[in-house]
């Protein structure tokens, strides 16, 4: 049932910003930016998954490129028969 009622915050917040689109005043568009934001934050899940291999996630750099100087010969067995 949680993520019914996500979906209708995001859908309020989202039909808050179309209200607001008008808006022109710098100082009313960064206060709006402010509310839409905390809004998000106090609903955003404490412990969001992050993809393995993205920035931040398990896999990320799991095996870093070889330093510099170090060159990869993929001959697959291939000998030269000179």
């Amino acid at each position: 049932m949680r993520f019914v009622w996500c979906c209708f915050q995001a859908s309020d917040l989202r039909e808050k910003f179309e209200a607001n689109r008008h808006v022109e005043d710098l100082d009313t568009m960064d206060r709006l930016i402010d509310n839409a934001e905390a809004t998000y934050n106090k609903f955003r899940h404490p412990d969001p998954y992050i993809v393995p291999w993205a920035p931040g996630g398990s896999k990320f750099t799991r095996n870093p490129a070889p330093p510099q100087g170090i060159e990869l010969v993929y001959d697959f067995g291939r000998e030269d028969n000179d």
